[in-house]
């Protein structure tokens, strides 16, 4: 039998050398390729059974991990293959067999400029404070996109920045900005713990990582925190501006008065972007964006709970950089950057 280190260096080379957004390894299914968008198996690689990738996981989880995994049955981490090469790795159970998908993390963070984000980014890394929201489903390029936000600010600003994520993705050295990454479970306790520590700190930006499990016991700590002297960013998996506004109150509903949440968060929200990445034609990939910034309009019927009512502002508020994802993706399709069919 192959040694599972070995295996799995050579899968995860393969994943790299194809730019592959994402390697699966499924029991009963040989290894697997995400490129463009598509599945792709792996030409001439065996199918894997339960013992090679239970091998496979021991060969880089820690105790402490392996406990986690029994116990939840489910974990995500960081890693690094082979000395540099950095992977997020998701660790679950399906039909009680084990199964792992690895997505690659540049060593190097892109800037907003190569990213090609919109405005609202750039005039991010100018706002003193508020709370700026970044939704999307999986894989949608949410982390890169705040991780060009905090290395823009890195290079040009004095702050200090504090992320709170579960794993740490992206790597910053301190340059102009003190920045202090804290992964729960080995720096800190919980987002809870780590969110306090912040409100306690004299902290200027604070990314907060996509929160699974604790949201409804963090969002009003995240909201103190915005309407203070600190700029939050703060990933949502939602697929819609609705939908993520939605989720930000019905979570902090749980601490505070459904009137207190939606009053807090029309004081301190600065925009909400969803992404949505999609295959580029002759390869790559490109994102859509719905994108909504706060005005008087939008304010007013996030306190009088009018959410559904958004979707109408956005539509009509094009020239100031609003924009639905419905006409991003058409815009997309009209300049020849995706297919109809992709969407």
């Amino acid at each position: 039998m192959e040694v599972p280190t070995i295996l799995l260096n050579r899968l995860l080379e393969e994943a790299a050398k194809k730019k592959a957004s994402s390697l699966h390894l499924i029991a009963g299914n040989v290894p697997t390729l995400r490129i463009n968008n598509q599945l792709v198996g792996i030409e001439g690689e065996n199918i894997l059974d339960a013992d090679t990738l239970k091998m496979i996981i021991n060969s880089f989880v820690t105790p402490e991990e392996a406990e986690k995994l029994a116990t939840d049955k489910e974990i995500t981490l960081a890693k690094n293959f082979a000395g540099t090469f950095r992977f997020r790795i998701n660790v679950f159970y399906q039909k009680n067999l084990p199964s792992m998908t690895f997505c690659y993390v540049p060593e190097t963070v892109s800037s907003i400029e190569q990213l090609k984000l919109p405005q609202i980014f750039t005039d991010l890394t100018k706002i003193p404070s508020g709370l700026f929201i970044l939704a999307g489903t999986h894989a949608s390029g949410k982390t890169t996109s705040a991780a060009a936000v905090i290395e823009e600010i890195n290079n040009q600003q004095k702050k200090h920045i504090i992320t709170i994520e579960d794993p740490i993705e992206y790597s910053f050295i301190s340059k102009k900005s003190i920045i202090e990454q804290r992964q729960i479970g080995s720096d800190t306790k919980s987002y809870i713990t780590g969110l306090n520590y912040c409100l306690e700190e004299d902290v200027d930006l604070v990314y907060v990582g996509e929160i699974r499990k604790e949201l409804q016991k963090c969002m009003s700590l995240i909201l103190e925190l915005a309407t203070g002297n600190s700029l939050v960013i703060m990933e949502v998996n939602a697929n819609n501006t609705t939908r993520a506004i939605e989720k930000v109150l019905t979570a902090a509903e749980f601490e505070i008065s459904d009137e207190a949440a939606r009053y807090s968060l029309a004081d301190s929200l600065v925009g909400v972007v969803v992404q949505r990445l999609l295959p580029r034609r002759g390869g790559g990939m490109v994102a859509g964006y719905e994108i909504l910034l706060t005005n008087s309009a939008i304010k007013s019927l996030i306190r009088e709970g009018k959410i559904y009512q958004l979707e109408s502002i956005i539509q009509t508020s094009r020239k100031e950089g609003m924009i639905m994802m419905e006409k991003s993706l058409e815009e997309l399709v009209r300049n020849n950057d995706i297919r109809q069919e992709d969407i």
